[in-house]
């Protein structure tokens, strides 16, 4: 699935966490193990523990996002990097490297929850919990992340969250449309249609066709998938499943991550990485 696996580290103790979990998916992936680190390589040190990983380094100078992101462009690249820095009050900053890189990673990315070392496994994944929307870069994520949990392993789970308009909304629609309802049901791709409501799934049918078509997708791959549909906020409630059903990763869509729409907190794949209490995957999926 993936022939390059590029970490960075800045040799820290949190920075092993997402060391380990890289080598392990290398290892298990049959896949190059890179480990990338900014700045004079101390005493030997990260060739050292790149040959301890079976890996190898690259030393450069330089803002570490950049050069993170320099040496992961390869469309089967997987770039892996620590969550710490990602929650609470500084992710909002954007010079924060795992925060900057989300932003701007143009392959596969994957944010290892490492703020506790000692909570940190290093084994397979057992369980994936992947989103989808039903659009179609959305569906480009079911079918990664089914490939990606079939390689590792795992059980995976699609789950659709549909989310009503409020009385609100419907307001704001009416304001500049006498219907607001067609409105609301107009074609997803009509660029008409407000960007906030654009793939937003507004009730349990609709919701129940996404899954019938990322079930299919994923049994066309050979995959048996759990799907099932729940109403909310998307980004909400994968994050509750996960904690509650103790999901080892979630998977989604980079799609709005990139340009202004990094600032838009109600951004699923935005929200997911910087809220989750699990590791998350996000699939390149922009055209």
């Amino acid at each position: 699935m993936y022939e390059r696996i590029v970490v960075g580290t800045d040799l820290s103790r949190t920075a092993r966490v997402a060391t380990d979990r890289a080598a392990h998916l290398a290892s298990r992936l049959e896949a190059e193990l890179v480990l990338v680190y900014a700045g004079d390589d101390p005493s030997g040190d990260v060739d050292a523990l790149a040959t301890e990983y079976g890996g190898r380094a690259i030393v450069q100078r330089g803002n570490p996002a950049d050069v993170l992101l320099d040496h992961a462009q390869g469309k089967d690249d997987l770039l892996v990097v620590g969550s710490v820095g990602m929650s609470g009050p500084r992710r909002f900053m954007l010079g924060n490297i795992p925060n900057k890189v989300s932003h701007h990673a143009e392959t596969d990315l994957l944010i290892v929850k490492s703020d506790d070392p000692s909570r940190a496994r290093n084994d397979d994944y057992k369980k994936v919990l992947v989103g989808t929307d039903g659009s179609p870069t959305a569906m480009r994520a079911v079918e990664a992340g089914v490939g990606f949990s079939d390689a590792v392993g795992a059980e995976i789970t699609i789950v659709t969250a549909y989310q009503p308009p409020t009385k609100d909304e419907l307001a704001r629609m009416k304001a500049s449309s006498d219907d607001p309802y067609a409105q609301w049901d107009a074609p997803r791709e009509d660029e008409a249609t407000p960007q906030e409501f654009r793939w937003r799934i507004a009730g349990a049918a609709q919701a129940q066709d996404v899954l019938d078509r990322a079930a299919d997708r994923a049994s066309g791959l050979g995959v048996k998938a759990e799907a099932r549909s729940v109403e909310g906020h998307a980004a909400e409630q994968l994050l509750s499943i996960a904690e509650d059903e103790d999901f080892d990763v979630i998977i989604v869509g980079s799609v709005g991550m990139t340009g202004h729409k990094r600032f838009m907190l109600g951004n699923v794949p935005h929200h997911v990485s910087h809220h989750s209490t699990i590791d998350v995957l996000i699939l390149r999926t922009a055209s």
